[in-house]
């Protein structure tokens, strides 16, 4: 007896079924895959521009805090007070003490004591430290020791010391600091000085600081991104009391910062408003710098943040386009009076 087969009977998946549902799930598959790999670009782009956002603003601080301080002395009205350097040597110019506060190099070369990036600007800023002594008593002559409470700010032989009442004012150098029983004595002789004599006896609402010398520029950090890009920073040297020892090596204050380029403000005659800005080359007379206009381009310290070739970020720093290596990059930048000339 002969037996008849059903087509519908039939269990499974027909062949055409099978490609049909793999088809879908690839496309599925890919468009999954393809949401993971648009969100991790998504996230690591964030990630890198809060990181070049915060530095930015970071090294912004840093900078203007210190420009706004420069030619720091103690006194409002320093500018008004003839300024007596006996220091030997001199931590700034003795003819024009006020007229080296603010500085810097333009474009420095590739061969500097700073071992700063080629091509990037350097910025110098003489001040006195933030904080002073005050003095105990009063000087007896103007050849006189001078004798403080404490020695907090740890004063060595040789340091550049400035001292002043608001009326006149001295720069010298310690050729002793002693410690007594209720004072410490300061000596300022004439082997570190070209004289032992300051411009007048000094009072106890005299107040003592030392002198500061710092310099900001861009330096290779020696480290490099995952693709082997160097990795740049915004580094600081402080002189502290102008000393040449080991508190003077240089200090890291923010990754990613491939270059800095500075403008200073110049005022013409009596006027404390700058008329032009000009590079630290073109600068005929630092005491007329009223301003500091300075601009930081910042990266990110990771790269295929961005696009490459003809999706790569169009952006400009200094007249030229920034490299296109998949680094994300930004201007940061700010224009600071100097609060010791502007009033």
């Amino acid at each position: 007896m002969s037996r008849s087969f059903s087509f519908y009977r039939s269990k499974g998946l027909s062949l055409v079924e099978l490609l049909v549902a793999m088809a879908l799930s690839l496309i599925i598959g890919a468009a999954v895959i393809q949401m993971f790999l648009a969100s991790k670009s998504s996230h690591r782009l964030q990630d890198s521009m809060a990181r070049v956002q915060e530095n930015g603003r970071f090294a912004v601080g840093f900078l203007a805090k210190d420009i706004r301080m420069a030619g720091f002395m103690g006194c409002g009205n320093i500018d008004e007070i003839a300024i007596n350097v006996i220091a030997n040597p001199a931590p700034i110019d003795v003819a024009n003490p006020l007229g080296q506060i603010i500085g810097g190099v333009n474009n420095i070369a590739a061969t500097n004591s700073w071992n700063a990036v080629a091509g990037t600007d350097v910025l110098s800023i003489r001040k006195a430290s933030n904080a002073g002594v005050g003095l105990v008593g009063n000087m007896s002559t103007d050849n006189a020791n001078i004798q403080i409470e404490t020695n907090t700010l740890e004063l060595v032989a040789g340091d550049a010391l400035f001292i002043s009442d608001c009326l006149s004012a001295d720069i010298f150098r310690a050729t002793n600091v002693s410690s007594g029983s209720s004072h410490e004595t300061i000596a300022h002789a004439n082997n570190y000085n070209t004289s032992n004599r300051l411009s007048k006896a000094y009072g106890d609402d005299a107040e003592l600081f030392a002198f500061e010398s710092i310099d900001y520029f861009i330096r290779d950090t020696g480290r490099a991104t995952a693709s082997g890009d160097p990795i740049r920073a915004l580094w600081v040297t402080k002189k502290f009391a102008n000393r040449s020892d080991a508190s003077a090596n240089p200090v890291e204050l923010v990754e990613g910062v491939q270059d800095m380029q500075i403008e200073y403000g110049v005022a013409t005659g009596a006027s404390m408003i700058a008329n032009s800005y000009q590079t630290a080359n073109n600068v005929t007379d630092w005491s007329k710098v009223v301003s500091v206009r300075f601009s930081l381009l910042m990266q990110s310290t990771e790269g295929n943040v961005v696009g490459s070739g003809a999706a790569a970020q169009q952006l400009t720093f200094n007249g030229a386009a920034v490299p296109a290596d998949g680094r994300l990059r930004q201007v940061f930048g700010s224009a600071v009076a100097i609060r010791n000339r502007v009033r």
